[in-house]
């Protein structure tokens, strides 16, 4: 299907149900938030007689943009389901209600189409700005108000880094010019997204003096999870500095290897230019070129996902110098 007959088969979903329910990943981040708060805020304007209700606690990191203040909901098979940023079934903060329609909306590869309409496009730098098109696919029903805005915006510079990412393209920057017409606080917006915390700030310490960095350009820090209980940290709230590596002149690749609550470990892969996905895919992950993301059973697994990075470093650097 075209991208518009697919934004029509939504609208026309969305128009004969009577609850819906939004999804989106575990973890979440700004654009997982705002994709799915202002989708929320956009259909329950456009029709107030609907149940429209968005699935899962917002994180303490992320109360800036959003109050957790979501009545509780049972999803039932007669339900609407729409999961907003969310590649894979097994990452949905929540498990879908058997039977129920489901719509993907999605701006990563997409290797598992779980839903029945699965709008997924990898052109989009964020799918806050999937949100902000399906909007303006039918004006006359949806209107993006300043809080709607603000939703999508935060999304936007969340996921592009602040416009710094390859995916950050003429249509991202006109997205983020139109929704600026409607009087959102762009300053604060800018500001919560490199908002530290005095705990976080310790961590960002330990990063800066922990990480290995090797010769080629190849970063890579464990974080345990005794950190986290030492300095009072939720798990998910060091997604903030994930980011710092790379400002490193000497890095062109970094690596995180976070140990969740259940004592395997969360490994971020991010780039400045060589591409990470291939070896996240070896790990069962997977993302975009230069950000993607997997799960590791243990340390041992880890120096793996180092050797296999380092080895497309090597290879990448080599063939630049040829």
């Amino acid at each position: 299907m075209k991208t518009n007959e697919i934004l029509t088969a939504i609208v026309q979903s969305i128009a004969k149900m009577d609850r819906i329910l939004v999804y989106r990943h575990t973890n979440p981040d700004p654009d997982a938030i705002g994709a799915q708060f202002g989708l929320v805020a956009l259909l329950s304007a456009a029709y107030p007689d609907k149940t429209v209700v968005a699935m899962a606690q917002v994180p303490g990191h992320l109360a800036w943009l959003h109050a957790d203040d979501q009545p509780a909901i049972t999803p039932q098979s007669t339900d609407l389901v729409i999961a907003v940023d969310c590649a894979n079934q097994q990452r949905l903060a929540g498990d879908l209600p058997s039977d129920a329609f489901t719509i993907k909306i999605d701006h990563h590869p997409n290797r598992d189409p779980y839903g029945q309409l699965n709008w997924v496009d990898g052109s989009y730098s964020s799918c806050s700005e999937m949100i902000f098109d399906l909007a303006k696919s039918d004006p006359a029903r949806f209107n993006i108000d300043t809080a709607i805005a603000t939703d999508l915006y935060a999304g936007i510079i969340g996921d592009t880094v602040r416009f710094s990412t390859p995916e950050t393209t003429a249509r991202t920057l006109a997205i983020a010019s139109e929704l600026a017409t409607t009087g959102i606080d762009i300053a604060t917006l800018s500001h919560h997204e490199m908002d530290l915390t005095p705990a976080l700030s310790k961590l960002y310490g330990y990063v800066l003096s922990q990480q290995t960095i090797e010769a080629n350009g190849l970063a890579h820090v464990v974080l345990p999870r005794q950190l986290f209980e030492k300095w009072d940290i939720n798990y998910g709230d060091e997604d903030a500095i994930v980011p710092l590596p790379g400002n490193l002149t000497t890095v062109k690749v970094w690596l995180f290897f976070i140990e969740t609550p259940e004592g395997n470990y969360r490994v971020h892969f991010r780039s400045k230019a060589i591409n990470v996905n291939g070896v996240a895919k070896a790990f069962n992950g997977g993302g975009h070129p230069l950000a993607s993301g997997a799960f590791v059973p243990d340390l041992a697994t880890a120096e793996q996902v180092v050797d296999q990075m380092r080895a497309q470093v090597l290879a990448q650097t080599a063939s630049e110098q040829v």
